[in-house]
């Protein structure tokens, strides 16, 4: 049986209605080597891989709960993510769900294998990985539209952020922020991203899951080194929300709130 890891998922203010409309993505996905579905053109010719039920049973099970509707908001009667402190100053709050390392490898490997089909020149593509590309560039053109159902950015964005439970190094500095803002004190500084040499993200989860456990279980307490592996996570957290715009002034500003 394969081993069941917890997965800490921040409740960030850019990630309002992004699960569902993964999951929606999920759904299309799996469908789209389906001829009796009602398109235009012919059916997708996708990998197995792409369109196996497993794949959007295992999504299905890592988000589908009742919290995924409060993510992102700070509404009254809808925070119920856990809240972290430190130095008696409250950050960005957390959930926390479950997954097999079995459903973790799934999701991320269906990522891996569409960024190997975008960056892999065209005259280098087998004819699967071709198909693969022109399915993306076909989403991509679907994600211009705000109103759209299923998003494959959005899911792009749910699977980098679960990844991080089982990624075994940080991510590369041009993913990662080059400077985050930083909420310590009277106001907001942007400073050097926490330096992650040495150090992953799934053992940053599992120093910050320990100080969850070891308190009350309703808020999580950090200081010395879970203090240092939450701005560690923070960093991810900001590569994996807003890929290539990480260092944009916008998405910059959004990590005061870390």
């Amino acid at each position: 049986m394969s081993e069941t890891v917890r997965v800490l998922v921040p409740d960030h203010l850019d990630l309002v209605g992004v699960i569902n409309k993964a999951l929606e993505f999920a759904f299309e996905l799996r469908l789209a080597n389906d001829p009796t579905i009602d398109r235009d053109g012919d059916p997708w010719r996708l990998p197995d891989q792409l369109v196996a039920t497993e794949l959007q049973a295992a999504l299905e099970a890592i988000v589908a709960h009742s919290w995924r509707f409060d993510i992102g908001h700070d509404t009254a009667g809808r925070d119920t993510a856990i809240p972290v402190n430190h130095n008696g100053t409250e950050h960005m709050g957390v959930y926390v769900t479950t997954a097999t390392r079995q459903q973790l490898t799934l999701l991320t490997a269906a990522l891996e294998l569409m960024i190997q089909a975008e960056t892999t020149r065209a005259t280098q593509r087998l004819p699967a990985l071709d198909e693969v590309t022109q399915f993306l560039d076909r989403w991509n053109e679907i994600d211009e539209h705000a109103d759209a159902d299923a998003s494959l950015s959005d899911w792009r964005t749910v699977i980098r952020i679960l990844g991080l439970a089982i990624a075994a190094a940080p991510s590369a500095r041009g993913d990662r922020p080059a400077r985050l803002y930083t909420s310590e004190g009277t106001d907001a500084r942007l400073q050097p991203a926490a330096a992650a040499e040495g150090t992953s993200p799934a053992a940053d989860t599992a120093v910050v899951l320990a100080r969850l456990d070891a308190g009350d279980g309703r808020s999580i307490d950090l200081d010395g080194e879970a203090w240092e592996a939450w701005q560690r996570l923070t960093a991810e957290w900001h590569g994996a929300v807003y890929g290539a715009r990480s260092n944009s002034h916008d998405a910059l500003l959004s990590s005061w709130a870390y």
